[in-house]
C-alpha cells in the first residue's frame, strides 16, 4: 500500500496555516516569560512548527521529483 500525500498546493496550505498557529505561541512566551507560555511554545509551537517546515520539504521535492521527471522526458536535439 502507497502513501497517498495531497498536492503539493494543498501541502503548502497547511505548512502555511500551522506555520500561522505556531507562531503565536512562540510569541506569547516572549511577552509572557513564566512557566505555562514557555513550556507551551516550546512543546507545542515546536513542533507545529517543525510539521510546517517538513510539509514544506515534502512539496519542494515533490516539486523537483517531477522537475526532474519532465527534464529527462523532453531532452533537447542536439
Amino acid at each position: 500500500m502507497k502513501l497517498r500525500l495531497p498536492p503539493s498546493e494543498r501541502l503548502l496550505r497547511i505548512a502555511c496555516v500551522l506555520a500561522l498557529a505556531a507562531l503565536p505561541l512562540m510569541v506569547w512566551s516572549l511577552f509572557d516569560p513564566t512557566v505555562w507560555p514557555v513550556l507551551i511554545a516550546l512543546s507545542v509551537g515546536q513542533g507545529l512548527g517543525t510539521l510546517s517546515f517538513v510539509l514544506f520539504l515534502v512539496a519542494v521535492g515533490r516539486d523537483l521529483h517531477v522537475q526532474r521527471k519532465l527534464a529527462t522526458r523532453i531532452r533537447p536535439l542536439d
